[in-house]
């Protein structure tokens, strides 16, 4: 049964008319006696007694205008889920680099468990590249990552970028070096070829240094683990989770570029609920730079 046809008929019965209804529903009314006259024959019924050129509902029209009301709510209410992301429900598969994890990642969790309780995530974590080529095959639908991505399939939001910086053991602290300085030394960084890999790398370049030793480490917090042993120094993420007594922010007279950030997602039917988590992402990007800026001018 075509709703649409039912939305006609209601309409001439409330406004009592079928010229009102086809100004109300923007058709002609030609169409609006149409629709009724298809209703009827599918029904097996007269909606309405046409004698004297009158609209007049007849008695079983008056029986079946209640259900036809409650039939084109149901069609509202369930139209309205489906363009609302805080209803939605099942399991959103996101990929992620390792950078998010220490920083906000959290804080996103938390809001998407507050915004949309009923939804499962399922977080695959891992670098750039790879995650990359899981959502080519399909396996994610959703990416947090450090390479911009946009074509008719995908869509993707630039998200605030994460401050990096220079970390050392903690016997290191109030030390102000040069890039010189740190050069001299073992250099623990982001996965090769990495974003992060290859910024630090360019900023040496750019000063004609290069330097002695670099360690490529895949997990952030084994970078960690490592430069608070004395193993090297190391570039991390400003404010992330792994800074503690044992691991320093170093000053340096070189600043570090920006870990540049995308959200991508596939542009199908729950796109809807994708771009809501996208712009949750943004929210927490953002505070999290902020804060970070206020350690930065604290120091």
């Amino acid at each position: 049964m075509n709703t649409r046809f039912l939305e006609t008929f209601v309409t001439v019965a409330n406004l009592g008319s079928f010229r009102a209804a086809a100004e109300q529903l923007n058709i002609s009314q030609a169409t609006v006696s149409s629709r009724i006259s298809a209703l009827e024959t599918e029904l097996g019924v007269n909606l309405f007694d046409r004698e004297f050129h009158a609209t007049r509902i007849t008695v079983v029209g008056a029986l079946i205008l209640d259900k036809a009301q409650d039939i084109l709510a149901a069609e509202r209410k369930l139209l309205t889920t489906l363009s609302d992301p805080a209803t939605a429900a099942g399991r959103v598969r996101l990929g992620l680099v390792t950078s998010i994890v220490h920083t906000w990642l959290c804080d996103l969790m938390e809001e998407v468990a507050r915004c949309y309780p009923r939804l499962e995530m399922e977080l695959t974590i891992e670098p750039t590249t790879n995650i990359a080529a899981t959502f080519d095959r399909g396996g994610l639908d959703m990416l947090l990552t450090t390479q911009e991505q946009q074509d008719e399939q995908t869509a993707c939001m630039e998200l605030p970028p994460l401050a990096m910086g220079w970390f050392g053991p903690a016997g290191m602290r109030d030390e102000s070096l040069t890039l010189a300085d740190v050069i001299t030394g073992p250099l623990i960084t982001f996965t090769r070829n990495s974003r992060p890999h290859a910024n630090v790398l360019a900023l040496f370049e750019e000063q004609g240094l290069r330097p002695s030793m670099v360690h490529c480490v895949t997990s952030i917090s084994a970078i960690a683990r490592l430069t608070e042993r004395g193993l090297g120094i190391a570039t991390l993420p400003r404010g992330c989770d792994l800074a503690g007594p044992d691991l320093c922010e170093l000053q340096v007279d070189a600043t570090l570029p920006d870990l540049p950030l995308y959200c991508v997602w596939r542009r199908n039917s729950d796109a809807a609920i994708y771009r809501a988590i996208a712009d949750l992402a943004r929210t927490c990007a953002e505070a999290h730079r902020a804060a970070s800026g206020s350690d930065l001018k604290s120091r």
